[in-house]
């Protein structure tokens, strides 16, 4: 598994960076340039963060994993985009994870910061249109701070254990998603990112070589905003004055 998701990060990384510089000069309405003020969003979402590691017993029950070995999740995004079909995003996440398995059990709280690259399929196969539903596909790479708390239940007593991280952790993900424009500046969307962190420690419970994994499945709205650069307004006089100079065309 930790072969093929490498091999999709490296496959996807290389299709955003060998197309992005074709989308420099492209607009959502258009060819015209695009400058550093043109062309962003913000995405609100939430949903669920879900556990994968050691402790976990439901990976392949996508109901149980929701209900027992996941929790709220609260995600701020703002992406700057070049052209119609690529974009650069940064994002905020808060997310909370948990398990239980024989004698152990665990809740996670997260907080993670990163950068992320995106693509529109929809936009990079037909830029020409203008299309109301897209499906984005993105890689990332960032850094997560954790407090996880866990209990281990011997007999009729138990202990409690806690492992804060003390610096920030590399996390690297991959993921895609859809979203729909409901209107000019509006769309809802839902997505889906795999996250796999560089420790094993997120349950605070290591056995093994293996790093845990944590996904965020999550719904919510974006707003575009076409340009924070406000155009100078016309001044009438000038427009006037320079009309009542223009010299009539010479009749042949």
């Amino acid at each position: 598994m930790k072969r093929k998701f490498n091999i999709l990060k490296l496959v996807l990384a290389l299709l955003i960076m060998y197309h992005a510089g074709s989308g420099f000069s492209q607009a959502w309405g258009g060819a015209e340039k695009n400058k550093f003020g043109d062309l962003w969003s913000v995405d609100l979402s939430t949903g669920l963060t879900s556990y994968f590691g050691d402790l976990s017993l439901y990976d392949k029950e996508p109901y149980n994993k929701l209900s027992y070995e996941s929790g709220l999740g609260l995600g701020l995004q703002i992406t700057k985009y070049f052209g119609q079909s690529f974009g650069l995003s940064s994002q905020l996440l808060f997310g909370k994870i948990k398990g239980h398995k024989d004698e152990f059990s665990f809740k996670t709280k997260l907080f993670e910061y990163s950068l992320q690259g995106r693509v529109d399929f929809v936009n990079l196969l037909s830029e020409k249109k203008n299309h109301r539903f897209h499906f984005n596909g993105f890689v990332g790479i960032g850094y997560f701070l954790f407090d996880a708390r866990m209990w281990e239940y011997e007999g009729e007593g138990d202990s409690e254990s806690k492992e804060v991280s003390e610096v920030p952790e590399l996390i690297v993900y991959m993921g895609g998603g859809v979203d729909y424009q409901v209107a000019k500046n509006l769309a809802v969307l839902a997505e889906l990112a795999l996250r796999r962190s560089q420790n094993d420690k997120l349950d605070n419970y290591s056995k093994g070589n293996d790093y845990d994994y944590y996904t965020y499945l999550s719904v919510g709205i974006k707003y575009y905003i076409s340009t924070f650069i406000k155009k100078p307004p016309k001044n009438k006089a000038t427009v006037v004055y320079n009309q009542s100079h223009l010299k009539p065309l010479k009749r042949r």
